[in-house]
């Protein structure tokens, strides 16, 4: 449903009238309503596992992305970017599509990566509220840069600021952003001090961190644990990939092969009793597999699967 400026329903009618019809999705396409109260039937529920689909999703159909996702036994995290699977403008058409066809294999789309930078880019609200109305709980912000001729402290500042407006509108439609850490210099939340500080006083439970694991100990070494410490409490989605180092290069590896260890993985997760997990297969070069030939990476996702699962006890 398309918000109408001219329209005299409040805003506080539209979120319960997208409420209700996010319910009546749920039920049409047997959706579990998910909310912090309810407790999951089992740890693997506590503990959702999607695939990231950068592999997958170019001229996919709906049915054969199901079908795909199912290959993989995986929930889908989605990329809804002007180059990804859904193009923003177009969520409103086209996410419902993708969530029949995976309801109808049993999946369902757990995080969506997203292209957004700002709080007041055009589509934004429209395409969150959709992803709120069939029951997708979180999305990625796309990540920032830092500009290396402006103070780090006056752009963490302005970033803190953006943060704090899209927290304000995860409360209102009843999502959770997720900020991931990436290695790189320029990347914001490489250092994790610095994410920490950006989201301070912002409640995990409208924008929290997608906790990348390689991505954590490229950058900090044999500090990790410390790292951990300090962002464990607004950590609300673990991303999973792994790597080793040839000298000062990084090599992309399997879950089974690198240096990320289920020890790493435990303590991220502490006593939590649920949290989302997303798997990144980044080892093989990232392009797209024709649907016909995607049965060697279906497998090297359904081995990473394997791995985590055993890490999180789900085995």
């Amino acid at each position: 449903m398309a918000s109408n400026p001219s329209s005299p329903v409040t805003r506080r009618d539209f979120l319960v009238q997208t409420a209700k019809a996010g319910a009546a999705v749920a039920a049409t396409f047997g959706l579990a309503e998910t909310t912090q109260a309810a407790a999951p039937a089992s740890k693997a529920e506590a503990f959702p596992i999607a695939g990231f689909e950068k592999h997958f999703f170019e001229k996919y159909t709906p049915a054969e992305t199901a079908q795909t996702y199912d290959e993989l036994g995986l929930d889908l995290e989605l990329t809804l970017r002007p180059e990804g699977h859904v193009r923003p403008e177009r969520a409103a058409d086209d996410l419902p599509l993708l969530v029949e066809a995976l309801a109808r294999r049993k999946r369902r789309i757990l995080v969506l990566a997203t292209s957004f930078l700002r709080p007041d880019e055009p589509d934004l609200e429209r395409a969150l509220r959709t992803a709120s109305r069939l029951g997708i709980a979180q999305y990625r912000h796309r990540g920032y840069k830092y500009d290396e001729t402006v103070s780090l402290k006056k752009q963490l500042a302005g970033f803190r600021s953006q943060m704090k407006d899209f927290a304000a509108m995860n409360r209102d439609l009843g999502l959770q952003g997720l900020f991931q850490n990436h290695a790189g210099a320029a990347y914001v939340g490489s250092a994790i001090w610095d994410l920490d500080l950006m989201l301070d006083d912002i409640d995990p439970a409208q924008f929290a961190v997608a906790f990348d694991t390689r991505h954590l100990l490229v950058e900090q070494g044999r500090a990790w644990p410390t790292a951990v410490r300090l962002i464990a409490p607004r950590v609300g989605a673990l991303y999973l990939k792994s790597f080793r180092w040839d000298r000062d290069r990084t090599i992309e590896t399997p879950l089974s092969e690198g240096i990320v260890t289920q020890a790493m993985v435990k303590q991220i997760v502490g006593s939590r009793a649920s949290l989302p997990v997303c798997i990144h297969v980044e080892y093989p070069k990232l392009e797209p597999t024709p649907y016909a030939q995607r049965a060697t990476t279906v497998e090297l996702f359904r081995r990473d699967a394997a791995v985590a699962r055993g890490w999180l006890g789900l085995t």
